[in-house]
């Protein structure tokens, strides 16, 4: 798939073709219950169409209270690695254990786990906003939770956790939702996105256009206007959707500690987009 879905001609057709297959996308029924009554789906993916991103998503505070209170609760991961778990108010006694400062620490299985955040992903206006911009019956594919941490992370770490520059191709047509659950202000770790950028990257020759890769700070503000380089800031509960096949990273924390939670759509599953793991592998390190 990574191969082919670079190219805007190989999107087209596979979206196309899927849609001829399995039809459009989610019938509205907004009459039901959801947490987003002033949500117009059709904005939202509107904006995701032109931008790349779309803002004015807002979970409850008792939403958010009671996934904080899992969090609290429950093992998250260093490094999203199964063997490393920890509690997060241990956080410092892991790192002494490990030798290293953790930037980057997940939760897993949190479908199962917690129940508000198996609730959210069949919210009808999510799904609503997801087959819209799909143009076909949308695929969930994943959620993920996790910690990012004010560390003076290595370049590897750094590289490893996303906090460069990139493009996401994870199928031929998908998106994802961010809901911030911590306040995230200057310095706590912003999600970055570049407006405008989707199949639109940096490029040093004519074939390094659908090269797959990171890069660095200077190469996009050289490319793209200040003005289309957002740092994504919001209180807790304060959510987005977007299309990562467009230009963004994550912020390496400085002062406080960010928890984000991501719902990822497409049109198929590979089955590697999930935080699914064996509660059997999963060990813990305090």
């Amino acid at each position: 798939m990574r191969a082919f879905a670079r190219f805007s001609l190989f999107r087209w057709l596979f979206t196309y073709s899927r849609r001829m297959l399995v039809g459009e996308g989610v019938n509205p029924g907004l009459e039901v219950d959801t947490y987003f009554p002033d949500v117009d789906p059709v904005r939202v993916s509107r904006d995701l169409e032109r931008d790349g991103a779309a803002f004015g998503l807002k979970l409850p505070g008792h939403v958010v209270e009671k996934i904080l209170k899992f969090t609290g609760d429950t093992h998250c991961y260093a490094d999203r690695n199964v063997d490393k778990g920890f509690l997060v108010a241990d956080r410092v006694a892991a790192e002494k254990q490990l030798d290293k400062t953790i930037l980057v620490a997940q939760y897993f299985n949190t479908l199962s786990e917690c129940p508000e955040v198996a609730k959210l992903i069949s919210d009808p206006v999510l799904n609503q906003i997801a087959g819209l911009y799909l143009k076909s019956k949308p695929t969930f594919v994943g959620a993920n939770l996790w910690w990012t941490f004010p560390v003076d992370a290595t370049d590897e770490d750094r590289s490893r956790h996303a906090h460069v520059f990139h493009r996401d191709v994870d199928d031929f047509r998908f998106f994802k939702f961010f809901f911030y659950l911590t306040d995230v202000k200057e310095g706590d770790g912003a999600h970055v996105c570049v407006l405008g950028s989707q199949g639109k990257a940096p490029a040093k020759s004519f074939l390094d256009r659908w090269n797959i890769r990171r890069y660095s700070d200077e190469e996009v503000s050289e490319t793209y206007p200040d003005s289309s380089i957002v740092e994504i800031c919001g209180n807790a509960g304060e959510g987005f959707a977007e299309d990562t096949w467009c230009l963004h990273k994550g912020m390496t924390p400085t002062n406080s500690p960010r928890l984000l939670l991501q719902f990822q759509f497409a049109l198929f599953d590979y089955g590697v987009a999930n935080d699914i793991r064996d509660p059997e592998t999963l060990k813990a390190i305090t």
